[in-house]
Formats: structure tokens, sequence, C-alpha cells
């Protein structure tokens, strides 16, 4: 399958409501972790990564479609540049049973109403931290085919930083506090990547910042939500279908990015993968992760993780631009890409 180029990004995080705001708050090392309301078992505050212009008293589905607003709005001049038309939309959402519940028809309402109708919102995939990667799976198989014409937009949202999700997040003693100290900071984020497909007509005039140059799925048959020890077979076998690719497998990728929070179980499922997919990976090693800056942002870390991979500032050497971005949720999908970061114009020149 040819490669989608990405011609725009917007996004929305706690550390920034731009995509440059992000991009430059991530590379200062930047956090916006802070004490909320809600108290653990040992009456201390839970600690999250909340984007503080946002009420602490909005539910998870206010937080998300503020969320996502403010990303759309990094995206929607390109929208407005584009001949008439619907642009069809590809959706990640927060996987069944982790926070509070999600109302998809207010969120996908308030999205269609952001753009005055010039998007349609093809399939929203509810995996979590996957389901960015699921979405650009579906993506790029409707531009391949023609059936998302010469642009889509793929993108994801989640909040796990609302009251009722911290709650519950206690009431699954997952988060980190002096009784679990290898639990994890729930957070929030929004993102849009735009994908034009191969051969889009240059009356269009799209500009690229990067190339996706492979995409892959799996299923991890011991996922977190088992609580049992991870032997990384769903990740094995997402990195071993993209060492496969002739695109992707043709050279070892510059980092890896994931778009997990710091729970031990994480680290061990990649450590695992790693040693089985030694020919893809990075030497030396170079692993960025989610959580470190942002805290468990769900389904949201995606398209974020993908805009850093792409920030050029971030290139200290110029032939380091390939990324590999991978996902995996406590229910078991798994997602990742590979993603290249494409010389600007004054660079080549």
């Amino acid at each position: 399958m040819s490669a989608a180029q990405v011609v725009g990004l917007g996004l929305c995080t706690p550390v920034g409501t731009s995509a440059h705001m992000t991009l430059a708050s991530l590379r200062a090392g930047l956090v916006r972790f802070a004490e909320t309301e809600v108290l653990d078992e040992t009456a201390e505050p839970v600690r999250a990564s909340r984007l503080s212009l946002l009420d602490a008293s909005l539910s998870r589905t206010e937080r998300m479609v503020a969320l996502a607003r403010q990303a759309l709005a990094g995206v929607l001049p390109l929208l407005e540049s584009l001949p008439p038309g619907r642009v069809p939309l590809y959706l990640g959402l927060p996987e069944a049973g982790m926070g509070a519940q999600v109302e998809k028809e207010a969120l996908a309402a308030a999205l269609l109403d952001e753009t005055e109708g010039r998007l349609e919102l093809v399939k929203a995939h509810e995996s979590g931290r996957a389901a960015f990667f699921e979405a650009l799976v579906s993506a790029q198989k409707d531009l391949h085919s023609g059936r998302a014409g010469a642009l889509a937009l793929v993108g994801a949202v989640d909040s796990l930083a609302d009251t009722a999700s911290l709650e519950a997040l206690v009431g699954a003693r997952l988060q980190l506090g002096r009784r679990n100290p290898d639990g994890r900071i729930p957070g929030e984020a929004a993102g849009f990547v735009a994908l034009a497909r191969p051969g889009a007509p240059k009356s269009l005039k799209l500009e690229a910042s990067g190339v996706l140059l492979g995409t892959a799925l799996a299923v991890e048959p011991k996922p977190f939500a088992q609580r049992a020890p991870s032997d990384a077979d769903g990740l094995t076998a997402v990195l071993h279908a993209l060492q496969r690719d002739a695109v992707t497998g043709a050279r070892r990728v510059d980092a890896v990015f994931a778009c997990q929070p710091g729970d031990s179980f994480w680290g061990t499922e990649f450590t695992r993968a790693y040693m089985r997919n030694a020919a893809l990976m990075p030497e030396p090693l170079r692993v960025l992760v989610a959580g470190e800056g942002l805290g468990d942002a769900g389904a949201g870390a995606g398209p974020i993780m993908m805009g850093v991979a792409l920030h050029r500032a971030r290139w200290r050497q110029p032939s380091a631009r390939r990324t590999l971005i991978y996902g995996s949720a406590d229910g078991g999908s798994i997602g990742a890409c590979v993603v290249e970061m494409l010389r600007s114009s004054k660079e080549e020149g």
C-alpha cells in the first residue's frame, strides 16, 4: 500500500492548547501534574495531568468535547481551503470499562457542528491507546481505494481526569500513590492528523510534514486487564508485521515512542517484544513514553506522539527521521505505525 502523507496537525493537551505549544512544552520537559479534589484510600489527593483552563466539575464527555474542539482548530484552516465537500473523519475513542461513560453521540455531534458540515464521521474506534492506530488503518485503506477522496482526517480524544474517572481509578487501585508506587497518573489529550493520499492533486497545495510508512494491529492474549504477567505476544506480532513490511522493514527506526503510562507492566511488555524484534529497533535504543510528560492520556496519546515524531526541532541529527509509535490498551488491543519526517524546502535548499 502506498504511503499516505501527513499534511495537517492539531493538538490540545494540558501542556499546550495548540500543536506548537504542546510540542514546545514537551520538548522543554514541562508537565502539569497536580493534586485533584479526589482522595485515595489513604485520604491523599489523587494527582492528574489536567488542562487547567477546564473547570474541574466538567464531566468526561464535556472535557473530551472541549479538548477535541481546541485540537480541531489546528486543522480547520486546511479544511476550509479545500474544495466544497465533506472530509471523512476516523476517530479514536476510549475503551469500555476505563473511567466514566462517554456520550459518543454528543461528542461526534459537537465535532461535526464545529466544522459546519465539512466532516463526515466514517467510523469510531473504541479501543483506548490502540484506537488511533485502528483509525489510521481505516483511513489508509479508504485513501488507497479512493473511497476517502484525496484527504482524510484521523483523530483521537480521551480524558481520565474528570471526577468520576478519577474515582473509578481509585476504586480499581490503579492510581499512583503511597500504597501503589507502580500506579499511573491519569491525563487527557486530543489530536487530529490530516492524511493525503499519494498523488493528491497539486491544486490542493498540501504541504507534507511526514509520511505514514506502515501500520499494524494485533490483540494481546494476556492483557493488562487480566492482571497476569505480560508475554508481549500481541506487541511482538505488531512489530513482526512492521519488520516484514517491504517499506518499514527496509532499515531500523531512529526512535520508539510508546503511548503508555508508567506502570511496570508496559516496560516488561516492550522489553520482551524488543528482544524478539531487535533488527527493527534503533541503536542505541531510544524510547519516549507518553506517560512521562502527559500521564495516561488514553486514546489521545497517539496523535500527540505522532506530532512529536514529526516535530523538526526534536532532531539533532538530520538522518534521524524515522519513528516507531505504538499503543497498547488495557483490554489487549494493540496498534503501531512507522512515520518518517520529511525534509522541509529550507533544509533541502
